[in-house]
């Protein structure tokens, strides 16, 4: 019996998303639009449901989305000042930190974070996962995308 058996573990492509733009890989500029589609889930917000089927696109920019089964409180479990305030994470704690909800395939991004020195053009992506109508994430499915940007002269 072989110590590295992957009889266990349950590999599927979940190809219910499809990104529509930027294309992979592509050289973009911002304002960017990110935009995709999605068949069998119901974008229909954070309504406080528990569906496997229906609740919120979560998209991280340039970051890793919260594990399976965590909730948005997770992203923000190491922050004080939120944890003391029951509105937080809001929509612009979120995008502080790169994170944007939209019940809409597609969001709009006015900045992409720095990716700091180096040669070469920026090496960005986005991460899209579904969240429940509790703002919990719903499965291990992830969509992923990668662009660049040109490296600003400093």
């Amino acid at each position: 019996m072989s110590a590295c058996s992957t009889s266990d573990l349950q590999f599927h492509n979940d190809d219910r998303l499809s990104f529509s733009a930027p294309k992979a890989r592509a050289l973009v500029t911002t304002p960017l639009r990110v935009t995709w589609a999605m068949q069998d889930f119901s974008p229909v917000g954070l309504d406080g449901t528990s569906s496997e089927d229906k609740g919120i696109f979560a998209v991280f920019v340039d970051r890793a989305p919260m594990p399976v089964g965590k909730d948005l409180h997770w992203l923000a479990r190491n922050d004080s000042a939120c944890s003391r305030d029951p509105r937080c994470p809001d929509p612009t704690y979120l995008a502080d930190q790169d994170v944007y909800l939209t019940t809409a395939p597609r969001v709009s991004l006015d900045r992409l974070p720095d990716a700091g020195d180096g040669v070469g053009d920026e090496q960005h992506f986005v991460n899209v996962v579904l969240l429940n109508g509790k703002g919990v994430r719903i499965g291990e499915s992830a969509w992923y995308r990668p662009f660049k940007t040109k490296r600003s002269a400093t």
